[in-house]
């Protein structure tokens, strides 16, 4: 079970809501540019397979499911951990110039909402397998 956060040019809006009904996402760019630029950020992504690379370390794992096409219109993170991987994801969103959202509610990725954003995730996951 994953927090999975959608990364894509989500364009000139603040947040979800704000996106209209005939929006389409630009590409964000290769897939090898992509990693190139999450590994400045993060060296020890493996991405030994381009298409789903993995970060790990004792607090938290992210997978990032970067489908098989060199042209990228988005990716995804599957987030497992704690809050430890709040700045990790802040840093790599950072460098990318991208915005995420996680579909729990309108607003985009950012440090302190998020905070908030991956502990309801915490306390439902930890609920479903009843730690």
């Amino acid at each position: 079970m994953s927090w999975d956060l959608f990364i894509q040019d989500w364009g000139n809006v603040n947040s979800l809501d704000e996106i209209p009904d005939d929006f389409t996402p630009k590409p964000i760019g290769k897939r090898s540019e992509i990693i190139n630029k999450m590994r400045e950020v993060e060296p020890t992504i493996d991405f030994s397979d381009s298409s789903w690379g993995k970060l790990e370390n004792d607090q938290f794992s992210i997978e990032f499911n970067m489908g098989d096409k060199e042209k990228l219109y988005g990716f995804t993170m599957h987030i497992r951990g704690n809050e430890m991987v709040i700045p990790c994801i802040a840093n790599i969103l950072s460098k990318l110039s991208l915005k995420a959202a996680d579909g729990s509610n309108p607003n985009f990725f950012d440090v302190e909402n998020s905070k908030n954003d991956i502990q309801k995730w915490i306390t439902y996951r930890n609920k479903i397998l009843n730690k």
